[in-house]
């Protein structure tokens, strides 16, 4: 009886997702953000220095000037986080629809198994396509409302203990570092989420009702519920409908959850075909 359960089903290949992506999605965010530290810091400092030479007023001068950048790199951010949220969604999508078909072609050979057409955005797949759109787009444009935030306290606060421009330049380098990391992770995290989101939809599209956890390493980031096989009681391996979300029952998690959900878990999903 095991024997015949086990010839019934078919494991496709894990759906893994495209590096180049991440790479391209990593530098266009990187070079963004880049592009507003660069201009930013050079004019702080240069007002900083000259206006405070002549005796002028160089917190209203820095007031004048950053609500001009803020306002300047609000609307570049407000343009660009929905033309690279879109274009990398895009991406992954073909990306998915690509690995969808190889593991597909490869698992049904002699099978009664007509898959649709992978590159057609509807149904579940246009919403999470749209949903990951939001969530980029949300994202990117909170780097640059943080960056500000961040850049706005380094002046004041050099202005208020009269330091000099040493410190404030030490200061703002600092504001971008954190701004061009925190666009790494994004662009980390969300290439993958956005993959994997796809791929349910995908697999759903074509038919196939169930996914397999399979644990994808490669970060930091452990999470030994998420490494530990089925068989001894963790979630890799485990086979769960296309409907449906694995149960995490880790401290500060305890709730359902599909691979690549939590922050940076690159776990992803493989699919299942059962002939019955």
């Amino acid at each position: 009886m095991p024997r015949k359960e086990k010839e019934q089903i078919i494991l496709g290949k894990p759906l893994i997702p495209n590096a180049g992506v991440r790479t391209w999605y990593t530098k266009e965010l990187n070079n963004l953000v880049a592009q507003m530290d660069e201009r930013t810091r050079r004019e702080v400092l240069e007002i900083f220095r000259t206006v405070a030479q002549k005796g002028g007023s160089v917190e209203s001068q820095e007031r004048i000037l950053l609500a001009k950048l803020e306002r300047y790199y609000g609307d570049l951010f407000k343009r660009k986080a929905k033309e690279l949220a879109q274009a990398m969604v895009r991406k992954q999508n073909r990306s998915v629809s690509a690995g969808l078909r190889a593991t597909l072609a490869a698992v049904t050979v002699g099978q009664a198994f007509i898959p649709v057409k992978t590159r057609t955005i509807t149904g579940a797949v246009l919403k999470d396509f749209k949903t990951s759109v939001s969530q980029n787009v949300s994202l990117i444009r909170s780097i640059h409302s943080q960056y500000f935030t961040r850049i706005e306290g380094a002046v004041y606060r050099a202005i208020i203990d009269g330091q000099g421009s040493g410190f404030l330049r030490d200061e703002l380098i600092k504001c971008g570092a954190e701004s061009k990391r925190r666009a790494r992770n994004i662009a980390r995290d969300q290439s993958h989420k956005a993959y994997e989101a796809l791929s349910r939809a995908r697999m759903q599209q074509m038919g196939i009702q169930y996914w397999q956890w399979e644990h994808g390493g490669g970060t930091k980031t452990v999470r030994e519920y998420h490494i530990k096989d089925v068989s001894e009681g963790g979630l890799n391996h485990s086979i769960h409908k296309i409907g449906e979300k694995a149960y995490d029952p880790t401290k500060g998690v305890k709730r359902e959850i599909l691979p690549g959900e939590l922050p940076f878990c690159t776990c992803r999903m493989r699919p299942v075909i059962k002939f019955d």
